[in-house]
């Protein structure tokens, strides 16, 4: 049973249980029929005797042998054909008989009020004794009642509830089949859905429609909610793979930069080889925790302890590595370096220098940034502001979509990937943040991150 279908299961059960249940009641109206004939041939059987009885006293008080022996075809005409009545003396002795058509068994001149039920040459009858007296005559009257017609009957109504039986077993599995075949209907096209999103990596949507508000109704639902949260994680798989590669371009662009340096001429200057490899290993510590947030962002999973970053000293940090790539950008700070944020530092470091990256990357001047932050008791607001080429008012709403870039040739040269807003607006949000954009083209543009300050304490 175990590698059974769900569908040959429901089709035995059913009938089991429907045949099961035509079977007791069979065996139930048996034996109520069995019992219910049999009280009905008792008092046919006592009617034929109480009669006998009555007839002969009516004849008394004295009656001879003879005068019962003249009466003897009316008394035929008292008994059942499958009846038969014996008269006895008082010693036992058989002086009657009428209508021969049942065996009696040895006498007994003991009396009970019920008849005895025996089995003589294989057929099953009734019997009883009464006691007579009609003047000249005491004895017993004997009454031998066939019980043939009784089992035959009870013989026909057991086959033909035997073949009834066999055929409510056949119907039974019949309906149970058809019933499961239309009840298991909606679920074979679920699993058939099922494999068929399985075959196509889950990038299928989920055509199967099922309006009943029942069991499998319920089923498909938490089936569509589970098909999204597979969608989304293959989703942020795929916006992990992305994000990892754009950010750790950065880091390895220092890294590359210091090793070119000391390939030229900085192996032979001690303070040039000890700045560069001090400046490397820690653009690769930075590598190694970038990777591990975006690992926590990916899966969501954050700690519970309080993470605080200063922002002026994140700033600082990103505007020593940006000395190394981009020499002529000016990058500037303005706010009191004791201003905090509860986010991990390299989050922070990402969201600020995906700004300052962007306003590199479309700039037709100098690029000159400025990094401002004002905090009160209930927001820290962090500003970033440039001079770069802008963004169309009409685009605005488009610039935090993955993979969405203003200015396709300028992309192509700058190897943009269109993924920086979108990574800075992901951990925003991951950190309950907002951010707000205004931008002019040919002037510059100004992005405002707010972060509550309640939030971050909490």
């Amino acid at each position: 049973m175990k590698h059974w279908t769900l569908q040959r299961k429901w089709t035995y059960a059913s009938g089991l249980s429907i045949f099961l249940s035509f079977f007791m009641m069979c065996v139930i109206l048996f034996f109520s029929l069995y019992n219910w004939l049999l009280i009905s041939e008792e008092k046919m059987a006592q009617n034929t005797l109480h009669e006998v009885v009555n007839f002969f006293e009516s004849k008394g008080p004295i009656i001879s042998i003879q005068d019962i022996q003249r009466n003897k075809t009316l008394l035929n005409q008292l008994v059942n054909q499958k009846q038969s009545v014996r008269i006895l003396n008082a010693d036992g002795i058989e002086v009657l008989r009428i209508n021969d058509a049942s065996p009696f068994p040895s006498f007994s001149p003991t009396l009970t009020a019920d008849f005895q039920k025996d089995k003589l040459n294989n057929q099953l009858l009734l019997h009883k004794v009464a006691e007579t007296d009609f003047g000249l005559f005491k004895g017993y009257v004997e009454i031998s009642h066939s019980l043939e017609n009784f089992s035959q009957l009870m013989r026909y109504i057991l086959i033909a509830m035997v073949i009834f039986t066999f055929i409510a077993l056949v119907l039974s599995a019949l309906i149970g089949y058809s019933l499961s075949s239309i009840l298991l209907k909606p679920l074979k096209e679920l699993r058939n859905e099922m494999q068929e999103a399985k075959q196509t990596k889950f990038s299928k949507e989920v055509s199967f429609q099922y309006a009943t508000n029942d069991e499998i109704g319920e089923l498909l639902t938490i089936y569509k909610q589970l098909m999204n949260e597979v969608s989304e994680t293959i989703t942020r798989q795929d916006e992990f793979i992305h994000n990892v590669s754009h950010e750790l371009r950065t880091p390895i662009q220092v890294v590359e930069g210091h090793l070119s340096l000391l390939n030229r001429w900085g192996k032979e200057d001690r303070d040039v080889l000890d700045d560069s490899l001090h400046i490397s290993l820690t653009e690769v510590q930075k590598m190694k925790l970038l990777i591990e947030e975006m690992l926590k962002l990916a899966k969501r999973e954050y700690s519970t302890e309080r993470l605080e970053s200063n922002i002026s000293m994140v700033v600082y940090d990103l505007q020593q590595k940006y000395r190394i790539l981009a020499p002529t950008v000016e990058i500037r700070f303005e706010g009191k370096e004791i201003y905090t944020l509860a986010i991990p530092a390299t989050a922070l470091e990402q969201i600020v220098g995906n700004l300052i990256d962007n306003a590199i990357k479309y700039n037709n001047n100098q690029p000159k940034i400025v990094v401002q932050v004002m905090q009160d008791d209930t927001q820290t607001i962090l500003t970033v502001i440039d001079n770069g080429i802008g963004i169309p008012n009409e685009l605005l709403p488009k610039v935090f979509d993955r993979f969405f870039v203003v200015n396709e040739a300028r992309t192509k040269t700058k190897g943009g990937s269109g993924l920086g807003l979108s990574i800075v607006k992901r951990l925003v949000s991951e950190y309950n943040g907002n951010i707000y954009i205004q931008s002019t083209e040919n002037k510059g543009t100004k992005i405002d991150i707010i972060f509550s300050k309640k939030t971050n304490e909490e």
